[in-house]
């Protein structure tokens, strides 16, 4: 790991809903996550969430904002195997109907149930959604995850002044 991998992660919201993705690939499969992806070089944030929308889930978005930083540590046997930074964007749907991609599936949840799901959810993901995006609690924040086999244990989320 040369240095942190800049990502922006997706909040698609609509009529009260969110629109989640279940990994089919990478740390986290068969989880359920923000949809999102990899910043590429000379592209704007703004123009990646709205990207990696069309991409993964097929569906234009509009982007609303950008509503904190995440620099989040995946760690396996006591060392960092992956440094994220993670870029949360709030987008408007402005279409509903999901495509399957290969990234995995796709489910609109509701806000106001959300902690239903909270342990098939990615555990940063679901404090995003929680202290982010519904309590607008912050706009830095750092955040560790150690993986035991497939388990993810969520060891620090705090937000940074």
């Amino acid at each position: 790991m040369d240095r942190p991998i800049a990502v922006a992660v997706c909040a698609v919201v609509h009529n009260k809903k969110i629109l989640l993705i279940k990994r089919a690939t990478g740390d986290y499969v068969n989880m359920w996550a923000l949809p999102g992806g990899k910043i590429e070089l000379n592209e704007h944030i703004s123009k990646t969430a709205v990207r990696e929308i069309l991409e993964e889930c097929g569906i234009e978005t509009e982007f609303v904002s950008l509503l904190g930083v995440i620099s989040e540590h995946l760690m396996e046997d006591g060392s960092v195997n992956e440094h994220f930074l993670l870029h949360l964007c709030e987008l408007k749907a402005l279409e509903t109907k999901v495509t399957e991609s290969s990234a995995g599936e796709l489910r609109w949840f509701s806000l106001n149930t959300i902690e239903k799901i909270e342990k098939k959810l990615i555990p940063s993901d679901f404090l995003m959604i929680r202290d982010i995006l519904k309590q607008r609690q912050g706009t830095y924040f750092d955040c560790v995850i150690e993986k035991k086999g497939e388990e993810h244990i969520l060891k620090k989320f705090e937000l940074i002044n």
